[in-house]
C-alpha cells in the first residue's frame, strides 16, 4: 500500500527549468516522499499488488494515473458516508485477497 501525503510544499517554480517546454506553476506544487516512488518501484518490480491513494494535488511516479496497471485512489477525507464507507471496504477486501493469493501462491 503507497500512501501520498504531502511531505514538501513550493509556493511557485519552474517546471523543466532550461529547457525549451519550460513553465512556470500556476500554483504550488506539493510532493510526497521520494520513499513513495522506491517502495512503489520495489513492490511492482515484485509483482506484489499495489493499493496507491494519494492526496489532493499529489502527482508524478506512481501517482499518475496509467503508470502501473493499480489505480490510484483519492485519499479519503473525514467521516464516510455508508456507501462510501461500503465501497472502501470491498477494495481493501479486493487488494487483502490478492494479497493472500500472491502469499499462498508462492508458499
Amino acid at each position: 500500500m503507497i500512501l501520498g501525503f504531502e511531505q514538501f510544499r513550493a509556493p511557485s517554480g519552474v517546471w523543466k527549468r532550461g529547457a525549451k517546454g519550460k513553465t512556470a506553476a500556476k500554483q504550488a506544487v506539493i510532493f510526497p516522499t521520494p520513499w513513495n516512488h522506491l517502495e512503489a518501484g520495489i513492490l511492482f518490480g515484485l509483482k506484489l499488488p499495489l493499493l496507491v491513494f494519494r492526496e489532493p494535488g499529489i502527482s508524478g511516479g506512481v501517482f499518475d494515473n496509467g503508470v502501473t496497471d493499480a489505480f490510484v485512489h483519492t485519499m479519503p477525507q473525514g467521516n464516510l458516508t455508508p456507501s462510501k464507507r461500503e465501497a472502501f471496504e470491498a477494495l481493501f477486501l479486493k487488494w487483502q485477497a490478492k494479497v493472500r493469493e500472491h502469499y499462498y501462491r508462492d508458499v
